[in-house]
């Protein structure tokens, strides 16, 4: 479980950045099902499967370098109808990353993705960096390259933790605009198909629709402002 240190430090960080995406619409029954860390050949295709078989599509952030060596799977994602967004290129916080050099880097992964799914790069814009860190700087760039940082409300620690524990966590997190972020690489996507199996069927349940996080992005930028 995130300690109650994190657990106020984001909440300190979605206060101080309200324009970022923490959480979608909060008015419309709907969450956004995100992986993080792929593609992974043992993990991405079970999550995959059991997303096919709950009939929902979700949002996976890739590792360029995982991406590069894994096409195939990348063009699987595309294929079965989910989004794809940037993770990093390597797995290192982006305030660590000399500014050209980040720069580069996310082109490449968007560059990769673009070509193994025959899509335009002015589709792969959501962003959300490794262990969720940015600082002021690193936002300004990427909003001045094009990206949107992409952020969550639920990232239980599914690879360090009991099953039991992480299928509550997502359940009480479960609520109207929840984007919830799992794992199906790094090491850590061992559980996450089954993860999913046993989460989906219990949220729907409740009439929540899964979305992703390019519909929660276009209810944002529509969404009406309040006088």
């Amino acid at each position: 479980m995130l300690t109650p240190y994190l657990l106020r430090a984001y909440a300190w960080m979605q206060s101080r950045h309200p324009d970022i995406l923490w959480r979608g619409d909060t008015s419309r029954r709907e969450i956004a099902l995100t992986f993080d860390d792929g593609p992974h050949p043992r993990d991405t295709p079970s999550v995959l499967d059991v997303l096919a078989k709950h009939e929902i599509k979700a949002t996976f952030f890739l590792i360029g370098k995982d991406a590069e060596r894994n096409q195939n799977l990348v063009k699987q994602i595309h294929a079965r109808g989910h989004k794809i967004g940037i993770h990093c290129y390597r797995h290192i916080p982006f305030s660590f990353e000399k500014p050209d050099v980040l720069q580069k880097q996310l082109e490449k992964t968007k560059i990769l993705i673009s070509q193994a799914c025959g899509i335009s790069t002015s589709e792969i814009r959501d962003v959300r960096p490794p262990y969720g860190f940015f600082t002021a700087k690193t936002k300004s760039m990427l909003a001045e390259w094009g990206y949107r940082l992409v952020m969550w409300n639920c990232i239980p620690p599914h690879f360090t933790q009991p099953l039991s524990w992480t299928i509550q966590q997502i359940l009480n997190a479960s609520i109207a605009g929840s984007i919830i972020v799992l794992h199906d690489g790094h090491g850590h996507g061992s559980k996450a198909a089954q993860i999913v199996e046993t989460i989906v069927p219990k949220i729907k349940s409740q009439g929540f629709e899964f979305i992703t996080i390019n519909q929660m992005q276009d209810r944002k930028n529509t969404r009406l402002p309040s006088f």
